[in-house]
């Protein structure tokens, strides 16, 4: 069974969450979400409430990185508690540093320290995943290296004359005469 991806990965969610400046308050799961595009999670504890902890829980164990202080940049980050035991969910920007809800002021979101709502709000950190509300989050597509460009003839010439150098100095002479008259007839093929 395959699991759903989102539709933006890692590096689009860190871009995502830097343009976004302000958020309803006290929706910090469903800004998560929206900057994976993500849907949403329910109330998978049962609990009344769809809330940043079902998010957490929503999440397959395999993917799940409970207490883990190093999240990579484009994934949600997880706490648990608060004064209505919602938690909270934000998104990890890389180097100890995340994009955060109402964290510069109610509805403003702000980049602080992982650990700026433990400190803040006495919530407890659960971790990170690679998912959110149980869809992957794909990694950035590394760009193909470009393909070399062909060598000329010139160029191949002088390789097998390097090689045919090589030979001679390994005690091949025959080889060496046979790599020589090959890189003659590619000269030949240049003028």
């Amino acid at each position: 069974m395959s699991i759903p991806t989102t539709p933006y990965d890692r590096a689009q969610a860190v871009a995502r969450a830097l343009a976004s400046k302000t958020n309803a308050p006290n929706t910090c799961q469903l800004w998560t979400r929206t900057i994976f595009g993500a849907p949403s999670a329910g109330d998978f504890d049962g609990d009344g409430a769809s809330d940043a902890e079902d998010g957490w829980k929503s999440e397959p164990a395999k993917y799940r990185h409970p207490g883990d202080r190093k999240p990579p940049a484009g994934v949600p980050v997880s706490y648990g508690g608060g004064s209505a035991d919602n938690g909270h969910r934000a998104v990890s920007l890389g180097g100890g540093m995340i994009r955060s809800t109402d964290a510069n002021g109610s509805g403003r979101v702000a980049t602080v320290p992982l650990d700026w709502p433990e400190r803040a709000w006495g919530l407890t950190y659960l971790g990170w995943s690679d998912t959110c509300d149980g869809w992957l989050i794909p990694e950035p597509f590394a760009p193909k290296p470009p393909k070399p460009e062909p060598l000329t003839p010139d160029q191949k010439a002088a390789v097998v004359k390097r090689q045919a150098r090589d030979a001679a100095d390994a005690g091949h002479p025959g080889w060496s005469a046979r790599l020589r008259a090959w890189a003659t007839r590619i000269g030949k093929r240049s003028t």
